[in-house]
């Protein structure tokens, strides 16, 4: 007797995969706009598709917005890490994923906040953002360029402290460079 073999994935039909993207992005725009408590309804006006056709893809909220969050990440995050790995000089790989993480926490805090209230980062997500920062960090290290006692979640902690000037102030997207860089002089290492 044979195991059960796992069950055959499917791509979607290309207007079920048209309408896919359509409510993620129409998901993100309103998380953005509109805040993590946009109604489904909503999405799906803004996707142009029925909602029971939204529900079709998605169970509800936390589904949904896990896919925004993961779609977010393959599009914008992992290029981003992806760019810095391919970069020789060691810190300005790291300054530029750094900047680049800032800069996207900042203009996407809807889509981030709603998944920080569903549970959407998962172990698996944080691995595909600590893993490559780690081999950032490691090559920094090793050049002499970053203090050696720094470990990958320093880096994340930062990108929050760095996001946090700018929240509730309104000249704060202007302002978390200034903030980043004073950080990043505390990534260098220590003169003896």
């Amino acid at each position: 007797m044979s195991a059960p073999s796992d069950p055959v994935i499917r791509p979607l039909r290309a207007d079920a995969a048209r309408n896919h993207a359509a409510i993620l992005a129409a998901a993100r725009a309103a998380l953005e706009a509109d805040g993590p408590d946009v109604a489904l309804e909503e999405v799906a006006r803004r996707a142009g598709v029925a909602p029971s056709t939204l529900y079709r893809r998605f169970a509800g909220r936390d589904e949904l917005v896990a896919a925004v969050l993961e779609d977010y990440v393959a599009e914008s995050v992992e290029p981003l890490l992806a760019r810095a790995a391919a970069v020789d000089d060691p810190w300005a790989a790291l300054t530029g994923v750094l900047e680049g993480l800032v800069d996207g926490v900042t203009r996407h805090r809807g889509l981030l906040t709603a998944a920080k209230a569903v549970g959407a980062f998962t172990p698996e997500l944080a691995v595909r953002t600590l893993a490559p920062l780690g081999d950032l960090l490691r090559r920094g290290q090793a050049a002499g360029v970053v203090r050696g006692d720094l470990e990958p979640e320093d880096l994340l902690v930062a990108v929050q402290m760095a996001v946090a000037t700018a929240e509730g102030r309104a000249d704060g997207a202007r302002r978390w460079p200034r903030y980043l860089g004073l950080l990043l002089d505390g990534m260098r290492p220590r003169e003896r």
